[in-house]
């Protein structure tokens, strides 16, 4: 099995990077900083919640499978429009495949998205 194969079958909230918090929300720390607001300081950590209706909504009416898990993920960390846009453009493979992973892990039954 190829390491990559290894990684992507880890469970993402026992990932080292990602903090749970009091409210239930879980804080990813970046490997790479994401340059997102040109004069801000890059983000170093991305905090991700519980996804309600709407976010839901927007994930099965996204067409794809990287398209729902981009709008999964998005919906969890409360990011839209030219934020989220910017966001995707910023962060890095590695840490949008953890995201992806911690955002999914709020859905009841472990279903990720296009199944």
């Amino acid at each position: 099995m190829t390491d990559t194969l290894k990684q992507t079958n880890k469970d993402p909230l026992a990932d080292p990077r990602v903090t749970k918090n009091e409210d239930g929300s879980y804080t990813v720390k970046l490997n790479t900083p994401a340059q997102v607001v040109v004069g801000d300081a890059p983000m170093t950590s991305v905090t991700l919640k519980r996804v309600n209706g709407r976010g839901m909504t927007a994930m099965f009416d996204a067409e794809g499978k990287g398209s729902q898990l981009e709008a999964l993920t998005l919906a969890s960390a409360k990011m839209t429009g030219p934020l989220a846009d910017a966001f995707m453009e910023a962060v890095d493979g590695n840490d949008w495949t953890l995201l992806v992973g911690v955002a999914s892990s709020f859905l009841a039954n472990g279903q990720t998205t296009g199944q």
